[in-house]
């Protein structure tokens, strides 16, 4: 009987371990369907050949017994057993019916695998093949001889043909089974299952055969056969054990063959050795460590296994070093089992190792290397004696074949490339200089000495036009052009750094006033980069912003001293770029400042606790309200009402204007809802910031918003800045397509302001043109900003657009606004922006200040 023992583990390779074991369940589940099948059609009406002659549980408990001490062979990770189970299921082909067989099978079969302790996925393939076997061998039985009366040669060769088709179809599942899990079978290995099979099971079949007749003449003879019996298990164990010391020769002889072919590469053969011994030990790991002839290098381990494959890393040297001295104490190669060694013990718990063999590599005058194999899978859980004899044959021959000069160049050779890796670990490779880890070392140990340590953060201001107008390449260029001039700057030992991007960083130290350094530095850094640089044809011009930072300001720690030096870089660029900024408490201080307030905006966000005032938008030639601008205002609470100035840029620079926005959007859509039930139907105008109109999902936000205040689509304009829309066009395009789908409108504020073309307006989704308060300024005194705004008002009248003038503050504005014929109005003239509760919703006007542009 054949029986599955040992499925693959995750780590296995080839086809994705967790599907293969559902599959496997699935596979569990047809044949218990097709068993059932058989054993509530056919099989429950077969009689007995030999009625009661033996008893149905005397059959399990010889199946049980059968069962318990199977003979294993193992393929790869996965493994099947055969015993002498088919002497017994014989027997119940002959002397049980249809219902007492089965049972009698699946009871001993279950005890049996029960005691195994076998996995509940094996345990449940196992039975439910074992009971199908036996269902089919009844059907095929019954097939050839059911109508033959009598206990004679056709019941005999239908017998030996029904326990035949049985193992095939037992080798079938099996072999389905292990192929759900490795991904594969060779068809050796199918081969060689079928071929032991079959003549395993003729053989069983012929002693049970035998006894039986005996049974039926000469019941008291029977114990006769035990002997054969017995003799056909020991040579079961015997071909089995034979077979398994062939492998092994074969594995020592393809390793050698391995290892001496391998004359170029050491690693390549280290690689293939270790391969050869996860498999032919059938264990799941497996590592060679490396040890230079100088002491100060730490070890090389080159690992397999484990779901992991390592190349020449670097080993822990106190856990290696530990192994080898263990290994060199006992002269010999040796098992580790838990509980470990107190020396060894850390380093075999972090490399994951529950019982390992440990071999040495020897050159001609040390050991170079040690060997080591892990964590057993299989039916043997534990490597033996034997394992450590052919282990210790296979690491001579190892260090034979690789020889102790090819092992002392591989541990040079790799030494070299370990410092090249090193190198590039920390260093920039587009301008070879030290990159933000190996500057951050620098800075660590220069605040360490105590000396004065000064860093400067340089970025190169307005670098991404470079890259968005020549490309890439030209901005790669340009980049390592000026890590060279950076680098001309500075002494002899002060350290330049690329932080990443187009940040640069230096590090400078003096023992007498460091921040005097530093700003020497940062001038003749200044003064170099007034020279455009040369790149690619062109010559650029390239502007720095340069913040520096010394310890005497930072507590001496490494962080705070790399966090001023980038403060007071933001601080130069604020200021106007081109420049460098000192560090001083004040800006860390502003820093704070602006998280508390971070804090405190995002709290009042969450609470809802941001108004939102209004103001009126008017009609140039009635003076009627026709909408009304949303503007939000915070009433903080000890720095009493703020305008958007104080907050919005803090919002967008952290992201908080998203939810703002929508809070603003909510307010002024559930307010203009008001103002259309209570009979004055105006427009209500709410403004987009850069961050909502790059959000995907602001169309999705508008929608749900004038669904929840059942605002009409049409009463709500949204408005965009000329500069927001440029940076994108493409998307910005599509972003008001999509939001002018919904209904909306959509005004484009402060016209004239940006950089887009007069023609391009005709392409927009826009409904409103609002130009901007420069132009109204200036426009009863300037003759070019009157022609500018008549332009405009004739543009927007030929497209079928509305015109808003912001700013409109004297009588003088308004007449002038007037007689060019714009649409609409905005200003303090009219009204200032106030909170809804001063509005008077009943004359849609501002309460405060009523006039009649009639009078005017």
């Amino acid at each position: 009987m054949t029986v599955l023992k040992q499925l693959a583990s995750a780590r296995g390779g080839g086809r994705p371990r967790l599907s293969g074991v559902h599959a496997v369940w699935a596979l569990n589940a047809a044949i218990a369907l097709a068993c059932g099948l058989l054993l509530a059609g056919p099989v429950r009406h077969y009689a007995p050949v030999v009625p009661d002659t033996i008893p149905w549980w005397g059959i399990a408990a010889f199946i049980a017994i059968t069962e318990r001490w199977p003979v294993h062979l193992e393929f790869r990770r996965s493994a099947h057993s055969f015993s002498l189970t088919d002497i017994p299921v014989t027997l119940a082909l002959l002397f049980l019916s249809g219902v007492e067989g089965p049972l009698a099978v699946a009871l001993g079969g279950g005890v049996a695998l029960a005691l195994r302790r076998l996995p509940p996925l094996k345990f449940v393939f196992n039975l439910a093949q074992f009971t199908c076997a036996a269902a089919v061998g009844y059907v095929v039985m019954h097939m050839i001889a059911g109508h033959e009366p009598g206990f004679g040669p056709t019941v005999w060769v239908a017998t030996l043909l029904a326990l035949q088709i049985g193992g095939v179809f037992t080798i079938v599942a099996l072999s389905c089974a292990m192929w759900l899990v490795e991904g594969s079978l060779s068809r050796d290995e199918i081969r060689q299952m079928f071929t032991m099979d079959a003549a395993v099971t003729a053989t069983n079949t012929s002693l049970a055969l035998v006894l039986a007749v005996i049974i039926v003449v000469e019941p008291a003879a029977a114990p006769i056969l035990l002997i054969p019996i017995v003799i056909a298990f020991v040579a079961y164990r015997q071909y089995v054990a034979e077979r398994q010391r062939h492998e092994k020769l074969q594995f020592l002889y393809e390793a050698n063959r391995g290892l001496a072919d391998s004359r170029d590469e050491v690693a390549h053969a280290l690689v293939g050795l270790l391969r050869r011994a996860l498999e032919a030990y059938r264990s799941e790991q497996a590592e060679v460590l490396l040890f230079s002839a100088e002491d100060d290098n730490p070890p090389l381990r080159t690992s397999l296994g484990a779901g992991d494959e390592e190349h020449m890393v670097p080993a822990d040297p106190a856990g290696a070093q530990a192994l080898r001295d263990l290994l060199a104490e006992h002269g010999r190669p040796l098992i580790l089992e838990e509980p470990f060694p107190p020396s060894v013990r850390a380093y075999l718990t972090q490399r994951g190792i529950r019982h390992a063999m440990v071999a040495e590599l020897r050159g001609e005058q040390r050991q170079v290397g040690l060997l080591v194999l892990a964590n057993r899978t299989g039916f043997a859980r534990r490597f033996t004696d034997d394992d450590v004899a052919l282990f210790e044959t296979l690491a001579g021959n190892a260090s034979a074949a690789l020889q102790y000069d090819r092992l002392e160049q591989a541990v040079s050779d790799l030494r070299d490339l370990q410092e090249r890796l090193h190198h590039q670990a920390y260093h920039d490779p587009l301008t070879g200089l030290a990159n933000r880890a190996l500057f951050h070392q620098h800075v660590e140990r220069a605040v360490a000495t105590g000396r004065g340590t000064g860093v400067l953060f340089i970025d190169l201001d307005d670098f991404k036009a470079v890259n968005d107008t020549l490309g890439h390449a030209v901005g790669d260029r340009l980049l390592r052009a000026a890590a060279r001039r950076l680098a001309g700057c500075v002494r002899g030992d002060d350290v330049v750094a690329r932080l990443g991007g187009d940040e640069f960083a230096v590090l400078c130290m003096d023992d007498h006033d460091v921040e005097a350094i530093g700003v020497g530095i940062a001038e003749r850094v200044l003064e170099a980069f007034q020279v455009p640089l040369a790149v690619a044809a062109h010559v650029l011009p390239v502007a720095l912003s340069i913040g520096i930072a010394t310890n005497r300001h930072s507590d001496g720690g490494v962080d705070p001293l790399l966090r001023d030096a980038d403060l007071a870089m933001y601080q130069a660029k604020e200021s106007g770029k081109g420049r460098f900024a000192l560090f001083n408490p004040e800006m860390r201080e502003a820093l704070l400042g602006r998280m508390g307030l971070r804090a405190e905006l995002e709290g009042a966000i969450a609470n809802d606790a941001l108004t939102v005032h209004f103001q009126p938008i008017f009609d140039m030639e009635t003076g009627q309200t026709v909408a009304a601008e949303a503007l939000v205002r915070w009433d903080h609470p000890t720095r009493g009402l703020l305008a958007p100035p104080s907050f919005i840029p803090l919002a967008e620079e952290t992201g908080l204007i998203v939810p703002l926005g929508r809070r603003v959007l909510e307010h002024s859509c559930r307010e203009g809802s008001a103002w259309a039930d209570a009979g004055v139907p105006i427009d209500v105008h709410v403004n987009l910031s850069a961050r909502e109109l790059e959000d995907e999902a602001l169309a999705d936000t508008v929608a749900e918003v004038l669904n929840e205040t059942d605002l009409a689509p049409a009463r709500l304009v949204l408005e965009i800045t000329e500069s927001l829309l440029m940076r994108d066009p493409e998307r910005g395009v599509t972003t008001l397509a999509d939001l002018r789908a919904l209904g909306v409108r959509l005004a484009l504020d402060d016209f004239g302001t940006g950089y887009s073309s007069l023609s391009y307006l005709r392409t927009l989704p826009l409904d409103v043109l609002k130009i901007a308060k420069e132009f109204v300024v200036g426009i009863a005194d300037n003759p070019e900003d009157a022609a500018f705004v008549r332009l405009i008002v004739d543009l927007a009248d030929t497209i079928g657009l509305t015109v808003v003038a912001e700013g409109v503050e004297t009588d003088t504005q308004l007449r002038t606004l007037q007689e060019l014929r714009c649409d609409q109005g905005q200003g303090f003239l009219y009204a200032v922006p106030v909170p809804v509760s001063e509005w008077d919703t009943q004359g849609g006007r501002r309460a405060l200040r009523e006039r009649s542009f009639s009078d005017l």
